[in-house]
Protein backbone atom coordinates (compact mmCIF):
# COMPACT_ATOMS: atom_id res chain seq x y z
CA UNK A 1 0.00 0.00 0.00
CA UNK A 2 2.84 2.40 0.85
CA UNK A 3 4.49 1.70 -2.49
CA UNK A 4 1.17 2.31 -4.23
CA UNK A 5 0.79 5.70 -2.51
CA UNK A 6 4.34 6.61 -3.44
CA UNK A 7 3.63 5.71 -7.06
CA UNK A 8 0.46 7.81 -7.14
CA UNK A 9 2.31 10.75 -5.56
CA UNK A 10 5.14 10.40 -8.11
CA UNK A 11 2.67 10.43 -11.02
CA UNK A 12 0.87 13.51 -9.64
CA UNK A 13 4.19 15.28 -9.07
CA UNK A 14 5.32 14.52 -12.64
CA UNK A 15 2.04 15.83 -14.05
CA UNK A 16 2.29 19.06 -12.02
CA UNK A 17 5.92 19.49 -13.05
CA UNK A 18 5.05 18.97 -16.71
CA UNK A 19 2.18 21.47 -16.44
CA UNK A 20 4.39 24.10 -14.79
CA UNK A 21 7.17 23.50 -17.31
CA UNK A 22 4.74 23.81 -20.19
CA UNK A 23 3.28 27.02 -18.77
CA UNK A 24 6.76 28.48 -18.38
CA UNK A 25 7.67 27.52 -21.92
CA UNK A 26 4.48 29.13 -23.23
CA UNK A 27 5.17 32.30 -21.28
CA UNK A 28 8.72 32.42 -22.60
CA UNK A 29 7.86 31.63 -26.23
CA UNK A 30 9.16 34.79 -27.89
CA UNK A 31 9.87 35.01 -31.61
CA UNK A 32 11.30 37.82 -33.77
CA UNK A 33 8.72 39.82 -35.65
CA UNK A 34 7.47 43.24 -36.71
CA UNK A 35 4.53 45.08 -35.15
CA UNK A 36 2.87 47.48 -37.61
CA UNK A 37 1.06 50.29 -35.81
CA UNK A 38 -2.05 52.10 -37.00
CA UNK A 39 -0.11 55.37 -37.19
CA UNK A 40 2.16 53.87 -39.90
CA UNK A 41 5.14 53.15 -37.66
CA UNK A 42 6.65 49.68 -37.39
CA UNK A 43 8.67 48.14 -34.61
CA UNK A 44 11.06 45.20 -34.89
CA UNK A 45 11.07 43.22 -31.66
CA UNK A 46 10.61 39.83 -30.01
CA UNK A 47 6.93 38.94 -29.58
CA UNK A 48 5.23 36.52 -27.23
CA UNK A 49 3.44 34.17 -29.63
CA UNK A 50 0.85 33.27 -27.00
CA UNK A 51 -0.44 36.86 -26.86
CA UNK A 52 -1.00 37.28 -30.61
CA UNK A 53 -4.69 36.62 -31.14
CA UNK A 54 -7.98 38.14 -29.97
CA UNK A 55 -7.82 41.55 -28.26
CA UNK A 56 -5.41 41.22 -25.34
CA UNK A 57 -2.25 43.36 -25.05
CA UNK A 58 0.74 41.95 -26.94
CA UNK A 59 3.80 41.09 -24.87
CA UNK A 60 7.09 42.07 -26.51
CA UNK A 61 10.67 43.07 -25.82
CA UNK A 62 13.07 45.02 -28.00
CA UNK A 63 15.90 42.52 -27.50
CA UNK A 64 16.15 39.04 -26.02
CA UNK A 65 17.59 40.49 -22.80
CA UNK A 66 15.20 43.44 -22.36
CA UNK A 67 12.27 43.48 -19.95
CA UNK A 68 8.88 42.38 -21.23
CA UNK A 69 6.54 45.22 -22.18
CA UNK A 70 2.88 45.36 -23.25
CA UNK A 71 1.64 46.91 -26.48
CA UNK A 72 -1.83 48.50 -26.35
CA UNK A 73 -4.03 46.39 -28.69
CA UNK A 74 -5.80 49.54 -29.94
CA UNK A 75 -2.53 50.76 -31.49
CA UNK A 76 -1.84 47.59 -33.51
CA UNK A 77 -2.72 47.21 -37.17
CA UNK A 78 -0.92 43.94 -37.90
CA UNK A 79 1.92 41.67 -36.77
CA UNK A 80 4.29 39.84 -39.11
CA UNK A 81 6.41 36.90 -37.98
CA UNK A 82 8.41 34.13 -39.69
CA UNK A 83 6.48 30.88 -40.23
CA UNK A 84 7.88 27.36 -39.89
CA UNK A 85 7.62 26.76 -43.64
CA UNK A 86 9.91 29.69 -44.47
CA UNK A 87 6.99 31.98 -45.33
CA UNK A 88 5.55 34.68 -43.06
CA UNK A 89 2.74 34.50 -40.51
CA UNK A 90 0.49 37.58 -40.43
CA UNK A 91 -1.97 38.56 -37.72
CA UNK A 92 -4.23 41.53 -38.47
CA UNK A 93 -6.51 43.63 -36.29
CA UNK A 94 -9.76 42.95 -38.16
CA UNK A 95 -12.96 44.96 -37.89
CA UNK A 96 -16.07 42.84 -38.44
CA UNK A 97 -19.83 42.54 -37.95
CA UNK A 98 -22.09 39.58 -37.32
CA UNK A 99 -24.03 38.61 -40.43
CA UNK A 100 -27.29 40.24 -39.29
CA UNK A 101 -25.66 43.65 -38.80
CA UNK A 102 -23.59 43.16 -41.96
CA UNK A 103 -26.70 42.61 -44.08
CA UNK A 104 -28.50 45.58 -42.52
CA UNK A 105 -25.41 47.83 -42.62
CA UNK A 106 -25.38 48.56 -38.87
CA UNK A 107 -21.70 49.47 -38.67
CA UNK A 108 -22.03 50.92 -35.15
CA UNK A 109 -21.77 47.34 -33.85
CA UNK A 110 -18.29 46.93 -35.36
CA UNK A 111 -15.96 44.70 -33.34
CA UNK A 112 -12.18 44.34 -33.58
CA UNK A 113 -10.12 41.20 -32.92
CA UNK A 114 -6.73 39.96 -34.10
CA UNK A 115 -7.11 37.08 -36.55
CA UNK A 116 -4.56 35.19 -38.63
CA UNK A 117 -4.49 36.09 -42.32
CA UNK A 118 -5.30 33.04 -44.46
CA UNK A 119 -5.50 34.78 -47.83
CA UNK A 120 -5.53 38.28 -49.30
CA UNK A 121 -7.45 38.93 -52.52
CA UNK A 122 -10.78 40.25 -53.79
CA UNK A 123 -12.13 38.55 -50.69
CA UNK A 124 -9.75 38.38 -47.73
CA UNK A 125 -10.04 35.45 -45.33
CA UNK A 126 -9.05 35.52 -41.67
CA UNK A 127 -9.23 32.74 -39.11
CA UNK A 128 -8.39 31.60 -35.61
CA UNK A 129 -7.92 27.95 -34.72
CA UNK A 130 -8.41 26.50 -31.25
CA UNK A 131 -7.43 22.91 -30.51
CA UNK A 132 -9.23 21.12 -27.72
CA UNK A 133 -11.51 18.09 -27.81
CA UNK A 134 -11.67 18.89 -31.52
CA UNK A 135 -10.59 21.61 -33.94
CA UNK A 136 -12.50 24.90 -33.84
CA UNK A 137 -11.99 27.27 -36.78
CA UNK A 138 -13.55 30.75 -36.66
CA UNK A 139 -13.70 32.64 -39.97
CA UNK A 140 -14.07 36.25 -41.07
CA UNK A 141 -14.43 37.32 -44.74
CA UNK A 142 -13.85 40.85 -45.98
CA UNK A 143 -14.35 42.24 -49.47
CA UNK A 144 -11.28 44.07 -50.75
CA UNK A 145 -13.09 47.39 -51.12
CA UNK A 146 -14.63 47.31 -47.62
CA UNK A 147 -13.21 48.55 -44.32
CA UNK A 148 -14.80 45.71 -42.36
CA UNK A 149 -15.75 42.08 -42.79
CA UNK A 150 -18.38 39.62 -41.66
CA UNK A 151 -18.06 36.84 -39.11
CA UNK A 152 -18.89 33.66 -41.02
CA UNK A 153 -19.18 31.29 -38.07
CA UNK A 154 -17.26 28.45 -36.47
CA UNK A 155 -16.44 25.15 -38.19
CA UNK A 156 -15.97 22.34 -35.68
CA UNK A 157 -14.29 18.98 -36.37
CA UNK A 158 -14.42 16.36 -33.61
CA UNK A 159 -13.49 12.68 -33.58
CA UNK A 160 -16.59 10.53 -32.96
CA UNK A 161 -14.66 8.56 -30.33
CA UNK A 162 -11.14 8.31 -28.94
CA UNK A 163 -10.55 5.09 -30.87
CA UNK A 164 -12.26 6.08 -34.12
CA UNK A 165 -10.81 7.76 -37.19
CA UNK A 166 -14.25 9.04 -38.17
CA UNK A 167 -14.78 12.76 -37.71
CA UNK A 168 -17.99 14.60 -36.92
CA UNK A 169 -18.37 17.96 -38.68
CA UNK A 170 -20.48 20.63 -37.01
CA UNK A 171 -20.93 24.40 -37.27
CA UNK A 172 -21.88 27.18 -34.90
CA UNK A 173 -23.26 30.62 -35.87
CA UNK A 174 -22.99 29.49 -39.49
CA UNK A 175 -24.10 32.30 -41.82
CA UNK A 176 -22.49 31.27 -45.11
CA UNK A 177 -25.90 30.58 -46.65
CA UNK A 178 -27.05 34.10 -45.68
CA UNK A 179 -24.16 36.13 -47.12
CA UNK A 180 -22.52 34.07 -49.88
CA UNK A 181 -24.30 35.99 -52.64
CA UNK A 182 -23.04 39.30 -51.18
CA UNK A 183 -19.48 38.01 -51.13
CA UNK A 184 -19.28 35.72 -54.16
CA UNK A 185 -22.36 36.69 -56.22
CA UNK A 186 -20.39 37.49 -59.38
CA UNK A 187 -19.15 33.87 -59.57
CA UNK A 188 -22.43 31.97 -60.28
CA UNK A 189 -20.88 28.49 -60.45
CA UNK A 190 -19.31 28.88 -57.02
CA UNK A 191 -22.58 30.18 -55.58
CA UNK A 192 -24.40 27.19 -57.05
CA UNK A 193 -22.09 24.77 -55.23
CA UNK A 194 -22.70 26.61 -51.95
CA UNK A 195 -26.45 26.66 -52.58
CA UNK A 196 -26.48 22.90 -53.18
CA UNK A 197 -24.47 22.23 -50.02
CA UNK A 198 -21.44 20.91 -51.90
CA UNK A 199 -19.34 23.62 -50.27
CA UNK A 200 -19.91 24.51 -46.62
CA UNK A 201 -18.34 26.55 -43.84
CA UNK A 202 -15.77 23.75 -43.49
CA UNK A 203 -14.62 24.64 -47.03
CA UNK A 204 -14.05 28.36 -46.41
CA UNK A 205 -10.39 28.24 -47.47
CA UNK A 206 -11.25 26.51 -50.74
CA UNK A 207 -14.21 28.82 -51.40
CA UNK A 208 -12.23 32.03 -50.92
CA UNK A 209 -9.21 30.75 -52.83
CA UNK A 210 -11.36 29.58 -55.75
CA UNK A 211 -13.12 32.95 -55.85
CA UNK A 212 -9.87 34.94 -55.81
CA UNK A 213 -8.37 32.79 -58.57
CA UNK A 214 -11.54 33.33 -60.62
CA UNK A 215 -11.41 37.10 -60.12
CA UNK A 216 -7.71 37.26 -60.94
CA UNK A 217 -8.38 35.38 -64.18
CA UNK A 218 -11.12 37.83 -65.10
CA UNK A 219 -8.81 40.80 -64.43
CA UNK A 220 -6.12 39.40 -66.74
CA UNK A 221 -8.47 39.25 -69.74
Amino acid sequence: MKNYKKLVFAVIFCCISAFVSNAQNQTAYFSPGVIHLKNGEKMECFINCNSLLYSSPVDYRLSEKDKIKEMDPEKIHSIVMPADNGDVYIVENVGYLNCKDYLSGKTKELKHLRYSVVEYGDVCLYSTTVLGVGTYNRYICRKKDMDYGVFMGMAISVKKSAFSKKISYKTKEDCLDKVYENLFGDYPELCQQIREGKLTLHNMKEIVHEYNVYKAGKADK
